[in-house]
């Protein structure tokens, strides 16, 4: 019996459609900055320690808040395109 796939990932302006997503809006919590970038929340992390803008830090009793504007300059310079 062959292994499930694993589903893809949808588009990120489907994404951005369905939630009413705006590039300009603030984005809550790490899971949801992973899903807009298409990486893992381990990806995120590894990020937020390389110097990626946060606008607030999360702890137990605040989330995780990141410009999303702020975040695409960061990986813009970061990781050009080639």
């Amino acid at each position: 019996m062959p292994w499930p796939r694993a589903k893809r990932r949808q588009n990120r302006s489907e994404i951005n459609q369905q939630f009413g997503f705006s590039p300009d809006d603030k984005i809550v919590g790490k899971d949801s900055l992973a899903s807009v970038m298409d990486v893992t929340i381990t990806t995120i992390e590894r990020w937020i320690r390389d110097g990626m803008p946060v606008e607030q830090r999360g702890d137990q009793t605040h989330d995780w808040i990141f410009d999303f504007t702020q975040v695409k300059q960061w990986h813009q310079q970061v990781f050009p395109k080639e």
